[in-house]
């Protein structure tokens, strides 16, 4: 380098103005003729080319002379024959990565200030050999996180959520996630980036988190007209407890009626890293009644567990019971109903919080999900052996289902929101108190709550939002469904548009559609009216 600046710093004294004319020769040869604005230019020029050299294995390349004259500098430089190189066993190309695997290794095993030092270089027949030695510096481990903002959330939750333990050796790939990680909790977010010291041999994380509230009590009502004519009126019920006891627990009561007689009763709760373990158990419970035809219930436990940093694993056993409660067997053999029992086993994977889209930010998130079990149909004793005679009584059942949902920002207030869900049964004898139910404010608007049954879907719900807060915007929407059950195919279309407003006591929602379908047209003396108020506490 010394020689390099001595040579140039006469480039220099000869060309302090003006351009640079310059003709490169290469080992004696003439390699090409290049004008630079100014010696830096030229000085950077040289330096690359050498830099290129040494990569490819010409180690002991320079620079020979550099003349000057007729207003031409004449650069000489020497690139020499190709050497091989070998350290601890290893040719130059896998030597880097193999450095670079080692450092890792020892910063993800407590020792992040390891460093490594060739020693012992020796030539032999254009090979350049040495050896490795390691500095592994002190070991280093955990102490604590350190809260900038005290925080009401228990800090043990926060540590598992974090694979953070105190007292153990400092893994550097992990400390890089912790960003990442925060992500699988709906109610808490990093303020600033995360922050880290070393002292006396340990590591302490500095952690600037903001907790926001996520418990929530929702409730929706509607308006839709009677098979028989009329109006009537449906709503639910949805509380939701994302932070129970400020230590992660999840619970979800939800409750809904949506039509004459007919109800649905869903239960849930997680319990988050049960005995400080990195699975948290869950439990789920539900009831649909369908008008006075029949009844069923549904009980779940699962697993749950991250695979990543912001991706987590559900492994669930589901067992399902339906129950007819009507008895007139011409009335249910024309709708396909029977009683059954089924026992699922189901993988389910998703990334993110479909809530976090309800604000104006840009996001993605998305679930699957795949099971397979059992189904078994069980004689009713009120109805006679020959209702039974073409059915299948026991079968294999799969049923997959998937969701993509996402936000884009297209303008200074605007944004485009887009959810995608598709849902598939397999069974040799699907029955229409097993098969999926669409339409209403969640799924299809524009249509009554519940009011299609179907074997397989697919729903894209499309809505352009222009915010005036970051929480209140109106909208309009364009909802498409094309379902399929039993040979019967159809494509119904909803319309409208409708508000969110963002209030100091929760959210209110209000929406407005119209539908369209082989039994239903759209027509505006046939609107939907749905409204919803979220509070959270």
């Amino acid at each position: 380098m010394q020689r390099i600046l001595i040579l140039l710093f006469c480039v220099v004294s000869f060309c302090c103005t003006g351009q640079i004319n310059t003709n490169i020769f290469v080992d004696g040869i003439f390699s090409n003729e290049v004008t630079f604005e100014d010696s830096l230019k030229l000085k950077s020029s040289i330096e690359a080319k050498r830099i290129g050299w040494t990569q490819n294995g010409y180690l002991f390349n320079g620079i020979d002379s550099v003349q000057y004259g007729n207003g031409i500098t004449y650069i000489y430089l020497h690139q020499g024959r190709k050497s091989e190189v070998e350290i601890a066993g290893l040719k130059r190309k896998k030597m880097v990565n193999a450095l670079r695997g080692s450092l890792a290794n020892y910063a993800n095993n407590g020792y992040p200030f390891a460093s490594l030092q060739i020693d012992s270089l020796s030539l032999d027949n254009e090979i350049l050999s040495g050896a490795l030695v390691v500095n592994k510096g002190p070991e280093i481990r955990y102490d604590s996180a350190f809260f900038f903002d005290e925080i009401k959330t228990n800090e043990r939750y926060v540590y598992q959520l974090l694979d953070f333990v105190p007292e153990e050796l400092f893994n550097e790939s992990n400390y890089t996630k912790l960003a990442s990680r925060i992500k699988r909790s709906p109610f808490l977010t990093l303020a600033r980036p995360t922050d880290i010291s070393f002292s006396a041999n340990k590591a302490k994380v500095y952690l600037d988190l903001e907790e926001e509230t996520t418990n929530s009590f929702q409730g929706i009502l509607g308006l839709q007209q009677k098979p028989s004519g009329g109006t009537s009126v449906v709503g639910s019920l949805d509380l939701s407890m994302q932070n129970l006891f400020r230590s992660g627990h999840e619970f979800q009561f939800y409750w809904e009626s949506f039509a004459e007689s007919s109800q649905r009763l869903d239960l849930f709760y997680k319990h988050a890293f049960l005995f400080q373990a990195k699975v948290s158990p869950s439990f789920r419970f539900g009831l649909l009644k369908q008008d006075t035809t029949f009844l069923t219930r549904t009980t779940a436990i699962g697993i749950n567990t991250f695979i990543a940093s912001n991706i987590s694993m559900l492994l669930e056993y589901e067992g399902s019971n339906g129950s007819l409660i009507s008895s007139n067997a011409q009335e249910l053999q024309s709708r396909n109903l029977a009683d059954f029992q089924r026992n699922f086993y189901k993988m389910e994977v998703s990334s993110g919080f479909l809530e976090t889209l309800n604000s104006f930010q840009q996001g993605f998130v998305w679930k699957f999900s795949v099971g397979i079990g059992k189904k078994e149909i069980q004689k009713n004793v009120a109805l006679p052996d020959s209702y039974y005679d073409t059915i299948a009584l026991k079968t294999d059942f799969i049923r997959f289902e998937g969701r993509v949902a996402y936000q884009l920002k297209v303008a200074k207030r605007q944004s485009i929101y887009h959810d995608l869900s598709i849902g598939i049964l397999r069974n040799q004898e699907i029955l229409t108190n097993e098969l999926y139910r669409l339409g209403g404010l969640s799924t299809l608007r524009g249509f009554n709550e519940k009011n299609f049954f179907a074997s397989q879907f697919a729903l894209s719900r499309l809505e352009f939002r222009s915010f005036f807060e970051n929480r209140s915007f109106i909208y309009v929407f364009y909802d498409q469904l094309i379902f399929e059950r039993s040979n019967y195919f159809d494509y119904p279309v909803g319309i409208g548009l409708g508000f969110a407003l963002e209030t100091s006591s929760g959210q209110f929602t209000f929406a407005l559609a119209s539908g369209n379908s082989k039994n239903q047209n759209i027509s505006f003396s046939d609107l939907r009216a749905h409204f919803g108020f979220i509070t959270k506490f």
